[in-house]
């Protein structure tokens, strides 16, 4: 029987629900994308677990690292006469030409003034990599992914729920700011896991407002490029997703999970709302 069949003739499953990375929490539209979706899933049955994995922060600093270690060199050379670049990219290329000396002045100065150590600890080994160096992040990467697999057996899972970003889409070039807010999706690359990700709600301008109590200048440097570009208002219609998570070569399995979350959504109250944009 394939893993689809398996899927189909399963009545309940056992979901861990990741609701933050810690880095950068979800805004208020996509979290409740993702209190939307549990909550049709408890009504068919299934139970919901809120899960705190092995370190989402830990798989972007390694991940950050690995796809860096040239020097942002490979995806410069591709560049013909006249193109321009990601604005995320450029900004990763940019701290990367900064000289050694002032690169190390800079994290210093997020680390121990502004006392932001996420930020630093992502600013710290930013530098083109030697082929040991690139070894040794490469050993950090398999050390994780084997903590990650060693935790799921563990916590017996039959899929997760995490959100997709921790912002709906940004404005045009807004990844110059937050190119390093992508730790929900990011994380699963460096895992190798199997990922859908499916739209269930649009923002709502009355729905989605950040609360009273927000406050950006409490925000790590990651999470403040992210936030930079958060409004419900201006993002009034959007839709907003939620990924569904399954583990190594599980691809059919997800594609079947993410048919089951649909019928879910649809029988408990509908998914993706057009009355929520009026």
């Amino acid at each position: 029987m394939g893993e689809e069949e398996k899927v189909r003739d399963q009545k309940r499953f056992k979901i861990g629900v990741m609701r933050t990375d810690g880095v950068v929490d979800p805004a208020p539209a996509c979290a409740r994308a993702l209190e939307h979706t549990v909550s049709a899933l408890l009504a068919q049955g299934h139970e919901i677990v809120d899960v705190e994995p092995p370190s989402p922060y830990t798989a972007l600093r390694i991940a950050s690292q690995l796809l860096s270690a040239d020097g942002c060199k490979t995806f410069l050379s591709f560049f013909r006469t006249s193109e321009t670049n990601d604005p995320g990219a450029r900004q990763m290329s940019f701290y990367m030409k900064i000289p050694c000396p002032f690169r190390y002045l800079y994290y210093l100065w997020i680390k121990y003034v502004k006392r932001d150590d996420i930020w630093a600890g992502l600013l710290k080994d930013w530098h083109p990599k030697s082929a040991h160096e690139q070894w040794k992040w490469v050993t950090k990467r398999e050390a994780y992914k084997a903590s990650w697999h060693e935790w799921w057996k563990e916590e017996e899972l039959d899929f997760m729920l995490t959100p997709v970003n921790s912002t709906p889409a940004v404005p045009h070039c807004g990844m110059k700011e937050a190119v390093s807010a992508c730790g929900y999706t990011f994380l699963f690359n460096l895992l190798d896991y199997s990922c859908g990700v499916m739209p269930v709600i649009h923002v709502n301008k009355a729905l989605d407002q950040l609360p009273a109590t927000f406050w950006f200048k409490n925000l790590n440097g990651v999470a403040k490029g992210a936030y930079q570009h958060y409004d419900a208002d201006r993002m009034h219609g959007l839709p907003v997703a939620v990924q569904v998570v399954g583990q190594r070569l599980q691809e059919e399995k997800i594609l079947a999970i993410m048919e089951m979350v649909e019928r879910a959504l649809e029988e408990t109250g509908g998914r993706y709302d057009l009355l929520e944009i009026e």
